[in-house]
Protein backbone atom coordinates (compact mmCIF):
# COMPACT_ATOMS: atom_id res chain seq x y z
CA UNK A 1 0.00 0.00 0.00
CA UNK A 2 1.16 3.06 -0.95
CA UNK A 3 0.77 6.68 1.31
CA UNK A 4 2.36 9.59 1.96
CA UNK A 5 5.26 11.45 0.88
CA UNK A 6 9.37 11.81 1.37
CA UNK A 7 10.76 15.00 1.84
CA UNK A 8 14.40 15.51 1.79
CA UNK A 9 16.42 18.86 1.85
CA UNK A 10 19.42 20.60 1.12
CA UNK A 11 21.35 23.51 0.92
CA UNK A 12 24.05 24.83 -1.74
CA UNK A 13 26.11 27.09 -0.14
CA UNK A 14 27.43 29.57 -2.94
CA UNK A 15 30.71 30.37 -0.79
CA UNK A 16 31.63 26.67 -1.23
CA UNK A 17 31.00 26.53 -4.23
CA UNK A 18 33.53 29.41 -4.95
CA UNK A 19 36.14 28.34 -2.71
CA UNK A 20 36.51 24.95 -3.72
CA UNK A 21 36.23 25.71 -7.98
CA UNK A 22 35.02 22.96 -9.99
CA UNK A 23 32.37 22.65 -12.87
CA UNK A 24 29.53 24.25 -10.80
CA UNK A 25 31.77 26.70 -10.02
CA UNK A 26 31.61 27.46 -13.87
CA UNK A 27 28.38 26.97 -13.94
CA UNK A 28 26.61 29.55 -11.31
CA UNK A 29 29.20 32.23 -13.03
CA UNK A 30 27.03 31.94 -16.15
CA UNK A 31 24.24 33.60 -14.78
CA UNK A 32 23.69 36.60 -14.93
CA UNK A 33 20.02 36.75 -12.91
CA UNK A 34 18.71 34.72 -10.06
CA UNK A 35 15.88 33.09 -12.56
CA UNK A 36 18.91 31.86 -15.16
CA UNK A 37 20.72 30.61 -11.87
CA UNK A 38 17.22 28.52 -10.50
CA UNK A 39 17.22 27.15 -13.82
CA UNK A 40 21.06 26.05 -14.24
CA UNK A 41 20.78 24.30 -11.22
CA UNK A 42 17.38 22.49 -11.78
CA UNK A 43 18.58 21.49 -14.99
CA UNK A 44 21.90 20.12 -13.32
CA UNK A 45 19.85 18.27 -10.21
CA UNK A 46 16.69 17.53 -11.80
CA UNK A 47 18.37 14.65 -14.17
CA UNK A 48 15.21 12.33 -13.78
CA UNK A 49 10.92 12.01 -13.07
CA UNK A 50 11.48 9.94 -10.17
CA UNK A 51 11.01 13.09 -7.34
CA UNK A 52 10.44 16.80 -7.92
CA UNK A 53 12.43 19.06 -7.22
CA UNK A 54 11.99 23.11 -6.30
CA UNK A 55 14.48 25.57 -5.40
CA UNK A 56 14.47 28.81 -3.85
CA UNK A 57 17.47 31.35 -4.53
CA UNK A 58 18.88 33.24 -1.37
CA UNK A 59 22.17 35.31 -1.06
CA UNK A 60 24.41 32.76 -0.62
CA UNK A 61 22.66 29.39 -0.79
CA UNK A 62 19.77 27.51 -2.94
CA UNK A 63 17.67 25.84 -1.12
CA UNK A 64 16.79 22.35 -2.62
CA UNK A 65 13.42 20.73 -1.87
CA UNK A 66 13.11 16.98 -2.93
CA UNK A 67 10.10 15.16 -3.03
CA UNK A 68 9.52 11.73 -3.49
CA UNK A 69 5.86 11.19 -4.28
CA UNK A 70 5.39 6.88 -3.96
CA UNK A 71 5.84 5.86 0.17
CA UNK A 72 5.65 2.33 0.33
CA UNK A 73 4.91 1.22 4.30
CA UNK A 74 5.84 -2.45 3.69
CA UNK A 75 8.80 -1.58 2.13
CA UNK A 76 9.77 1.91 5.10
CA UNK A 77 9.09 -1.29 7.90
CA UNK A 78 11.65 -3.17 6.21
CA UNK A 79 14.11 -0.27 6.00
CA UNK A 80 13.56 0.41 9.77
CA UNK A 81 14.46 -3.82 10.42
CA UNK A 82 17.67 -2.92 8.21
CA UNK A 83 18.54 0.10 10.01
CA UNK A 84 18.45 -2.02 13.47
CA UNK A 85 20.72 -4.66 11.93
CA UNK A 86 22.90 -2.17 10.92
CA UNK A 87 23.43 -0.61 14.47
CA UNK A 88 23.90 -4.12 15.06
CA UNK A 89 26.77 -4.24 12.92
CA UNK A 90 24.72 -6.89 10.82
CA UNK A 91 25.50 -5.88 7.58
CA UNK A 92 24.51 -8.64 5.65
CA UNK A 93 21.23 -9.36 7.27
CA UNK A 94 20.30 -5.23 6.87
CA UNK A 95 21.70 -5.24 3.26
CA UNK A 96 19.03 -8.64 2.50
CA UNK A 97 16.37 -6.29 4.28
CA UNK A 98 17.06 -3.47 2.02
CA UNK A 99 16.80 -5.43 -0.77
CA UNK A 100 13.61 -6.33 -0.06
CA UNK A 101 12.71 -2.86 0.15
CA UNK A 102 13.69 -1.74 -3.06
CA UNK A 103 11.98 -4.92 -4.52
CA UNK A 104 9.31 -3.25 -3.43
CA UNK A 105 10.32 0.58 -4.09
CA UNK A 106 12.55 1.05 -6.43
CA UNK A 107 12.70 4.49 -6.57
CA UNK A 108 13.35 5.53 -2.94
CA UNK A 109 16.64 6.82 -2.45
CA UNK A 110 17.31 6.15 1.18
CA UNK A 111 16.90 2.06 0.59
CA UNK A 112 20.12 2.24 -2.25
CA UNK A 113 22.26 4.64 0.12
CA UNK A 114 22.18 2.52 2.99
CA UNK A 115 22.88 -0.61 1.20
CA UNK A 116 25.78 0.98 -0.16
CA UNK A 117 27.07 2.19 3.27
CA UNK A 118 26.30 -1.08 4.43
CA UNK A 119 28.21 -2.99 1.59
CA UNK A 120 31.25 -0.04 2.01
CA UNK A 121 31.21 -1.46 5.84
CA UNK A 122 32.01 -4.68 4.32
CA UNK A 123 34.69 -3.31 2.26
CA UNK A 124 32.77 -4.92 -0.54
CA UNK A 125 33.72 -1.34 -2.61
CA UNK A 126 32.44 -2.11 -5.86
CA UNK A 127 28.45 -2.96 -4.48
CA UNK A 128 29.01 0.26 -2.71
CA UNK A 129 29.87 2.27 -5.23
CA UNK A 130 26.76 1.04 -7.28
CA UNK A 131 24.01 1.54 -5.24
CA UNK A 132 25.59 4.99 -4.09
CA UNK A 133 25.42 6.25 -7.93
CA UNK A 134 22.26 4.39 -8.17
CA UNK A 135 20.70 7.31 -5.07
CA UNK A 136 22.49 9.65 -6.82
CA UNK A 137 20.63 8.76 -9.90
CA UNK A 138 17.34 9.25 -8.21
CA UNK A 139 18.14 12.01 -5.92
CA UNK A 140 21.21 14.23 -7.31
CA UNK A 141 21.00 16.35 -4.04
CA UNK A 142 21.94 13.00 -1.62
CA UNK A 143 24.94 14.73 -1.41
CA UNK A 144 25.88 12.32 2.18
CA UNK A 145 26.29 9.67 -0.93
CA UNK A 146 28.84 11.67 -2.62
CA UNK A 147 30.55 12.15 0.55
CA UNK A 148 31.00 8.03 0.71
CA UNK A 149 31.79 7.89 -2.86
CA UNK A 150 34.41 10.37 -3.12
CA UNK A 151 35.88 8.40 0.14
CA UNK A 152 35.89 5.21 -1.52
CA UNK A 153 37.21 6.67 -4.79
CA UNK A 154 40.04 7.70 -3.21
CA UNK A 155 40.84 4.61 -1.26
CA UNK A 156 40.87 3.22 -4.91
CA UNK A 157 43.27 5.60 -6.06
CA UNK A 158 40.57 6.98 -8.92
CA UNK A 159 41.39 10.60 -7.80
CA UNK A 160 39.35 12.53 -10.34
CA UNK A 161 35.67 10.85 -9.04
CA UNK A 162 37.17 11.40 -6.10
CA UNK A 163 37.69 15.27 -6.61
CA UNK A 164 34.44 15.42 -7.96
CA UNK A 165 32.14 13.43 -5.27
CA UNK A 166 34.58 15.09 -2.46
CA UNK A 167 33.76 18.75 -3.85
CA UNK A 168 30.22 17.82 -4.50
CA UNK A 169 29.51 17.00 -0.68
CA UNK A 170 31.48 19.92 0.58
CA UNK A 171 29.16 22.60 -1.64
CA UNK A 172 26.45 20.93 0.40
CA UNK A 173 27.97 20.63 3.94
CA UNK A 174 30.95 22.72 3.76
CA UNK A 175 31.66 22.40 7.37
CA UNK A 176 32.47 18.81 6.73
CA UNK A 177 35.71 18.65 8.12
CA UNK A 178 35.75 14.74 6.89
CA UNK A 179 35.46 15.66 3.12
CA UNK A 180 37.38 18.51 2.99
CA UNK A 181 40.52 16.03 4.41
CA UNK A 182 40.27 13.77 2.01
CA UNK A 183 39.67 16.22 -0.50
CA UNK A 184 43.22 17.85 0.78
CA UNK A 185 44.96 14.17 0.67
CA UNK A 186 43.92 14.03 -3.39
CA UNK A 187 45.57 17.52 -3.91
CA UNK A 188 48.29 16.49 -1.92
CA UNK A 189 48.69 12.97 -4.07
CA UNK A 190 48.19 15.12 -7.38
CA UNK A 191 50.62 17.90 -6.31
CA UNK A 192 48.07 20.56 -6.51
CA UNK A 193 50.15 21.54 -3.09
CA UNK A 194 48.98 25.37 -2.78
CA UNK A 195 44.97 23.74 -3.35
CA UNK A 196 46.44 20.80 -0.82
CA UNK A 197 47.36 23.68 1.54
CA UNK A 198 44.14 25.74 1.22
CA UNK A 199 41.99 22.60 2.02
CA UNK A 200 44.00 21.25 5.00
CA UNK A 201 44.50 24.73 6.74
CA UNK A 202 40.12 24.76 6.32
CA UNK A 203 40.23 21.59 8.31
CA UNK A 204 42.16 23.09 10.98
CA UNK A 205 39.36 26.15 10.97
CA UNK A 206 37.53 23.68 11.71
CA UNK A 207 38.49 21.04 13.73
CA UNK A 208 41.71 22.90 14.95
CA UNK A 209 43.35 19.45 17.37
CA UNK A 210 43.03 17.24 13.75
CA UNK A 211 46.40 15.37 13.65
CA UNK A 212 45.94 14.15 9.83
CA UNK A 213 45.71 17.96 8.87
CA UNK A 214 48.63 18.76 10.60
CA UNK A 215 50.68 16.00 9.43
CA UNK A 216 49.08 16.09 5.48
CA UNK A 217 50.41 19.65 5.73
CA UNK A 218 53.97 19.24 7.03
CA UNK A 219 54.15 16.98 4.60
CA UNK A 220 53.37 19.20 1.54
CA UNK A 221 55.63 21.68 3.13
CA UNK A 222 58.60 19.38 3.44
CA UNK A 223 58.43 18.84 -0.12
CA UNK A 224 58.42 22.33 -0.80
CA UNK A 225 61.13 22.72 0.92
CA UNK A 226 59.67 24.92 3.68
CA UNK A 227 61.39 23.23 6.53
CA UNK A 228 60.66 25.36 9.53
CA UNK A 229 56.85 25.04 8.47
CA UNK A 230 56.92 21.60 8.20
CA UNK A 231 58.81 21.03 11.79
CA UNK A 232 55.61 23.28 13.32
CA UNK A 233 53.34 20.93 11.69
CA UNK A 234 55.40 17.23 12.43
CA UNK A 235 55.86 18.91 15.93
CA UNK A 236 52.26 19.39 16.25
CA UNK A 237 51.11 16.28 15.25
CA UNK A 238 53.47 14.72 17.89
CA UNK A 239 51.63 17.09 20.52
CA UNK A 240 48.43 15.99 19.60
CA UNK A 241 48.64 12.44 18.27
CA UNK A 242 50.49 11.65 21.21
CA UNK A 243 51.87 7.62 20.91
CA UNK A 244 49.88 7.15 17.82
CA UNK A 245 50.91 6.18 14.53
CA UNK A 246 50.59 9.59 12.99
CA UNK A 247 52.89 10.74 15.95
CA UNK A 248 55.32 7.80 15.00
CA UNK A 249 55.56 9.42 11.26
CA UNK A 250 56.21 13.04 12.08
CA UNK A 251 58.57 12.06 14.31
CA UNK A 252 60.60 10.52 11.75
CA UNK A 253 59.69 12.80 9.00
CA UNK A 254 61.20 15.82 11.76
CA UNK A 255 64.10 17.90 9.08
CA UNK A 256 67.23 18.46 10.95
CA UNK A 257 69.14 21.66 10.34
CA UNK A 258 71.84 19.87 8.72
CA UNK A 259 70.25 19.49 5.59
CA UNK A 260 72.76 16.81 4.47
CA UNK A 261 74.22 13.73 6.10
CA UNK A 262 77.19 12.71 5.76
CA UNK A 263 77.23 8.38 5.24
CA UNK A 264 80.84 8.30 6.80
CA UNK A 265 80.13 8.31 10.04
CA UNK A 266 80.11 4.43 10.47
CA UNK A 267 83.76 4.08 9.25
CA UNK A 268 85.63 2.14 11.70
CA UNK A 269 88.72 3.70 13.43
CA UNK A 270 91.75 2.20 12.76
CA UNK A 271 91.27 0.10 16.36
CA UNK A 272 87.86 -1.56 14.70
CA UNK A 273 85.89 0.50 17.28
CA UNK A 274 82.68 2.77 15.31
CA UNK A 275 83.37 6.19 16.16
CA UNK A 276 80.80 7.54 18.57
CA UNK A 277 77.82 9.57 16.57
CA UNK A 278 75.39 11.75 18.80
CA UNK A 279 71.91 11.25 18.72
CA UNK A 280 70.84 14.37 16.81
CA UNK A 281 73.02 12.78 14.06
CA UNK A 282 71.42 9.52 14.59
CA UNK A 283 67.85 11.38 13.94
CA UNK A 284 69.16 13.28 10.93
CA UNK A 285 70.13 10.16 9.42
CA UNK A 286 66.46 8.96 9.66
CA UNK A 287 64.60 12.05 8.99
CA UNK A 288 66.95 12.45 5.86
CA UNK A 289 66.23 8.85 5.12
CA UNK A 290 62.43 9.42 5.23
CA UNK A 291 62.48 12.41 3.01
CA UNK A 292 64.45 10.17 0.46
CA UNK A 293 61.94 8.12 0.33
CA UNK A 294 58.86 10.36 0.11
CA UNK A 295 60.83 11.42 -2.88
CA UNK A 296 61.54 8.18 -4.71
CA UNK A 297 64.88 8.59 -4.48
CA UNK A 298 65.20 4.67 -2.92
CA UNK A 299 68.94 3.85 -2.91
CA UNK A 300 69.44 7.07 -1.00
CA UNK A 301 66.78 5.87 1.84
CA UNK A 302 68.41 2.13 1.40
CA UNK A 303 71.70 3.42 2.47
CA UNK A 304 70.53 6.14 5.28
CA UNK A 305 68.44 3.43 6.84
CA UNK A 306 71.14 0.76 6.92
CA UNK A 307 73.60 3.53 8.35
CA UNK A 308 71.64 4.39 11.34
CA UNK A 309 70.87 0.61 11.69
CA UNK A 310 74.65 0.18 11.97
CA UNK A 311 73.98 2.39 15.42
CA UNK A 312 69.95 1.39 16.28
CA UNK A 313 69.52 -2.33 15.33
CA UNK A 314 67.01 -2.35 17.79
CA UNK A 315 64.43 0.14 16.15
CA UNK A 316 61.64 -2.48 14.00
CA UNK A 317 59.94 0.48 12.45
CA UNK A 318 63.55 1.70 10.71
CA UNK A 319 63.91 -2.17 9.41
CA UNK A 320 60.48 -2.63 7.78
CA UNK A 321 61.03 1.14 6.50
CA UNK A 322 64.25 -0.50 5.04
CA UNK A 323 62.52 -3.24 3.29
CA UNK A 324 60.09 -1.52 2.04
CA UNK A 325 63.07 1.36 0.43
CA UNK A 326 64.64 -2.38 -0.86
CA UNK A 327 61.71 -3.47 -2.63
CA UNK A 328 61.04 -0.64 -4.67
CA UNK A 329 65.19 -0.90 -5.46
CA UNK A 330 63.92 -4.94 -6.97
CA UNK A 331 66.10 -5.99 -3.86
CA UNK A 332 63.85 -8.06 -3.09
CA UNK A 333 65.46 -10.89 -0.85
CA UNK A 334 67.40 -8.11 1.06
CA UNK A 335 64.03 -6.71 1.72
CA UNK A 336 62.58 -10.04 3.19
CA UNK A 337 65.70 -10.07 5.56
CA UNK A 338 64.61 -6.72 6.64
CA UNK A 339 61.07 -7.80 7.63
CA UNK A 340 62.16 -10.54 8.95
CA UNK A 341 64.36 -8.41 11.57
CA UNK A 342 61.54 -5.91 12.27
CA UNK A 343 59.19 -9.07 13.47
CA UNK A 344 62.16 -10.72 15.24
CA UNK A 345 61.86 -7.26 17.52
CA UNK A 346 57.74 -6.72 17.14
CA UNK A 347 56.34 -10.55 16.56
CA UNK A 348 52.96 -9.14 16.53
CA UNK A 349 52.47 -6.59 14.03
CA UNK A 350 50.38 -8.01 10.89
CA UNK A 351 51.92 -5.33 8.65
CA UNK A 352 55.10 -6.51 8.94
CA UNK A 353 54.11 -10.07 7.74
CA UNK A 354 51.83 -8.93 5.09
CA UNK A 355 55.29 -7.20 3.30
CA UNK A 356 57.06 -9.99 4.27
CA UNK A 357 54.41 -12.48 2.16
CA UNK A 358 54.88 -9.82 -0.65
CA UNK A 359 58.20 -10.25 -0.76
CA UNK A 360 57.95 -14.07 -0.82
CA UNK A 361 55.48 -14.08 -3.38
CA UNK A 362 57.77 -12.10 -5.66
CA UNK A 363 60.40 -14.48 -5.06
CA UNK A 364 58.52 -17.49 -5.82
CA UNK A 365 58.73 -18.92 -2.15
CA UNK A 366 55.08 -20.09 -2.10
CA UNK A 367 54.92 -22.07 1.50
CA UNK A 368 56.56 -19.18 2.91
CA UNK A 369 54.85 -16.28 1.62
CA UNK A 370 51.20 -18.55 2.24
CA UNK A 371 52.65 -19.01 6.06
CA UNK A 372 53.94 -15.29 6.13
CA UNK A 373 50.42 -14.33 4.79
CA UNK A 374 48.42 -16.48 7.53
CA UNK A 375 50.91 -14.72 9.97
CA UNK A 376 49.32 -11.44 8.87
CA UNK A 377 45.77 -12.24 9.48
CA UNK A 378 46.79 -13.68 12.72
CA UNK A 379 47.84 -10.21 13.60
CA UNK A 380 45.02 -8.35 12.49
CA UNK A 381 45.92 -7.54 8.98
CA UNK A 382 43.02 -9.58 7.34
CA UNK A 383 42.89 -7.09 3.79
CA UNK A 384 42.45 -8.26 0.31
CA UNK A 385 45.88 -8.05 -0.72
CA UNK A 386 47.21 -10.36 2.16
CA UNK A 387 44.42 -13.08 1.06
CA UNK A 388 45.06 -13.17 -2.85
CA UNK A 389 48.88 -13.71 -1.42
CA UNK A 390 47.81 -16.11 0.80
CA UNK A 391 45.10 -18.29 -1.90
CA UNK A 392 47.40 -17.77 -4.71
CA UNK A 393 50.70 -19.69 -2.70
CA UNK A 394 48.82 -21.80 -1.24
CA UNK A 395 47.47 -22.94 -4.98
CA UNK A 396 50.91 -23.47 -6.13
CA UNK A 397 51.51 -25.75 -3.56
CA UNK A 398 48.52 -27.91 -4.90
CA UNK A 399 46.27 -26.92 -1.74
CA UNK A 400 43.23 -26.25 -4.33
CA UNK A 401 39.54 -25.94 -1.93
CA UNK A 402 41.80 -24.03 0.74
CA UNK A 403 43.51 -21.32 -1.89
CA UNK A 404 39.25 -21.22 -3.56
CA UNK A 405 38.71 -20.52 0.34
CA UNK A 406 41.28 -18.03 0.59
CA UNK A 407 40.79 -16.47 -2.81
CA UNK A 408 36.82 -16.08 -2.31
CA UNK A 409 37.67 -14.07 0.77
CA UNK A 410 39.80 -11.58 -0.95
CA UNK A 411 37.21 -11.10 -3.37
CA UNK A 412 34.31 -10.72 -1.02
CA UNK A 413 36.51 -8.12 0.98
CA UNK A 414 37.33 -6.14 -2.99
CA UNK A 415 35.45 -7.38 -5.64
CA UNK A 416 37.63 -5.29 -8.35
CA UNK A 417 40.12 -7.32 -7.29
CA UNK A 418 41.18 -8.48 -10.79
CA UNK A 419 44.85 -10.65 -9.63
CA UNK A 420 42.30 -12.39 -7.23
CA UNK A 421 39.92 -13.29 -9.96
CA UNK A 422 42.21 -14.48 -12.28
CA UNK A 423 44.07 -16.73 -9.33
CA UNK A 424 40.43 -18.13 -8.47
CA UNK A 425 39.76 -18.90 -12.46
CA UNK A 426 43.05 -21.07 -11.92
CA UNK A 427 42.10 -22.43 -9.49
CA UNK A 428 38.65 -23.20 -10.40
CA UNK A 429 40.19 -24.89 -13.35
CA UNK A 430 42.60 -26.93 -11.24
CA UNK A 431 39.34 -28.18 -9.16
CA UNK A 432 37.91 -29.50 -12.48
CA UNK A 433 34.61 -26.70 -12.43
CA UNK A 434 35.38 -24.99 -16.14
CA UNK A 435 32.14 -23.34 -15.37
CA UNK A 436 33.58 -21.18 -12.38
CA UNK A 437 36.41 -20.86 -13.93
CA UNK A 438 34.93 -18.85 -17.14
CA UNK A 439 32.61 -17.07 -14.38
CA UNK A 440 36.00 -15.04 -13.13
CA UNK A 441 37.85 -15.07 -16.96
CA UNK A 442 34.76 -13.33 -18.17
CA UNK A 443 34.17 -10.68 -15.12
CA UNK A 444 38.00 -10.08 -15.39
CA UNK A 445 37.64 -9.38 -19.16
CA UNK A 446 34.29 -6.96 -18.76
CA UNK A 447 36.08 -5.03 -15.81
CA UNK A 448 36.45 -1.40 -16.67
CA UNK A 449 40.08 -1.34 -15.50
CA UNK A 450 42.96 -1.64 -17.88
CA UNK A 451 45.22 -4.78 -16.63
CA UNK A 452 47.76 -6.40 -17.78
CA UNK A 453 45.82 -9.81 -16.23
CA UNK A 454 42.97 -9.18 -18.97
CA UNK A 455 45.90 -10.76 -21.83
CA UNK A 456 46.22 -13.45 -18.95
CA UNK A 457 42.77 -13.84 -19.08
CA UNK A 458 42.51 -14.01 -22.72
CA UNK A 459 44.94 -16.88 -22.93
CA UNK A 460 43.49 -18.85 -20.25
CA UNK A 461 40.29 -18.50 -21.77
CA UNK A 462 41.49 -19.45 -25.32
CA UNK A 463 42.67 -22.87 -23.30
CA UNK A 464 39.80 -23.84 -21.47
CA UNK A 465 38.07 -23.52 -25.29
CA UNK A 466 40.34 -25.25 -27.42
Amino acid sequence: MASAKKLITAQLDFNAVKEFKGDLTDLILQASSQDQLKALLLERYHRNETGTLSIEIHDQAAIFRWILPHVVMEAEKLHKQALEKARGRQYKEAISNWIKAISLNPRDPDYYFNTGIAFFEEKNYQQSIENLEKTLSLCPIYHKASLILGTIFLKLRKFDKAEHHLKESIYFNPNNSLAILNLAAVYSILKRYDEGINAFEKVLQLVPEEPRAWFGLGKIYSIMGHNKKANECFYKTIELDKKGTLALHAKRALITEETSVSLDIGVQSTDGNRPPVDENTLESILAEGYKAYIFGDYPRAVELYRKYIEYKSKDDYVWYSLGEAYIRTGQVKEAAAAFRNAIKLSPNKGLYYKQLAVAYDYLGESEKAANAAEQATRFGKKDSIVYTIWGKNLLKQKRILDAIDKLETALKLNKANLNAEYHLALAYMENNDQAAALDHLHWILNAKTNSPLKMQAEALLEKINA
